[in-house]
């Protein structure tokens, strides 16, 4: 038996209506692209600060066990070499029993380098104020630090490529300031340090890590005794 009921006819989409849903999907999409990224920075500072802390506790311990010496550095070193002017290996496989992986060394902000720049060791070694006191190399002593809450002891660097050679695993601030760029050179010739939302993180004799926009001269020191800047 037949049916009287009339067969419903399925209304297609018109090209006005596919582009205006297009628009909204692609308006949406670039008002939730910046909250991504920006949650994805966050998530880079919270490792890094994580990666800090045990390069801290690596380096306590470090000194622990040496005389309150933490770490020296030498210059461009390799892992598994030495420098000429160094009496042992670069200052982050000193310091490798302790924090027993070299994951850690690596800020996962690198990742924002080109992939040829881009290096596993991406922390210095905070050892201007013992090169200051030696005139040369030398180990930081902690017990000469009389400000820990201030004396940077370390930080993440991501430099692209224009002070630190990518597989320098001992990189440190003896000739270079490593905490928010050289500003006496132009803007462009700045050392990309700040590697997470235009800041970094760096690590205090006392242990605790904190994101820093650049330079405080209120909370941070490079020298044993005084609250100095790095110069």
């Amino acid at each position: 038996m037949k049916s009287n009921q009339p067969i419903p006819v399925l209304r297609a989409f018109t090209l006005i209506e596919l582009l205006v849903v297009i628009a909204i999907i692609a308006i949406l999409a670039a008002m939730l692209l910046p909250a991504l990224s920006s949650a994805k920075q966050k998530a880079w500072t919270t490792s890094c600060n994580s990666n800090l802390r045990q390069v801290g506790l690596g380096m306590r311990m470090f000194a622990d066990d040496n005389g309150e010496l933490y770490p020296q550095s030498g210059g461009k070193i390799q892992w598994n070499l030495t420098n000429p002017n160094a009496i042992t290996n670069g200052w982050m496989q000193q310091i490798i029993s302790y924090t027993s992986n070299t994951n850690v060394y690596h800020c996962p902000g690198n990742v924002q380098l080109p992939v040829a720049n881009q290096s596993p060791f991406n922390y210095f070694n905070g050892v201007r104020a013992a090169y200051i006191v030696a005139g040369g190399f030398a180990a930081v002593k902690n017990t000469q630090i009389s400000l820990p809450a201030a004396y940077v002891l370390s930080g993440d660097t991501i430099d692209n490529a224009q002070y630190f050679d990518r597989d320098d695993c001992d990189k440190d601030d003896y000739s270079q300031d490593c905490v928010g760029g050289e500003l006496d050179v132009p803007a462009n010739e700045q050392v990309q340090w700040q590697a997470h939302t235009k800041g970094q993180n760096l690590l205090f004799a006392d242990g605790h890590t904190k994101w820093y926009k650049g330079y405080n001269a209120g909370e941070m020191t490079f020298r044993y005794d005084a609250m100095s800047g790095w110069e």
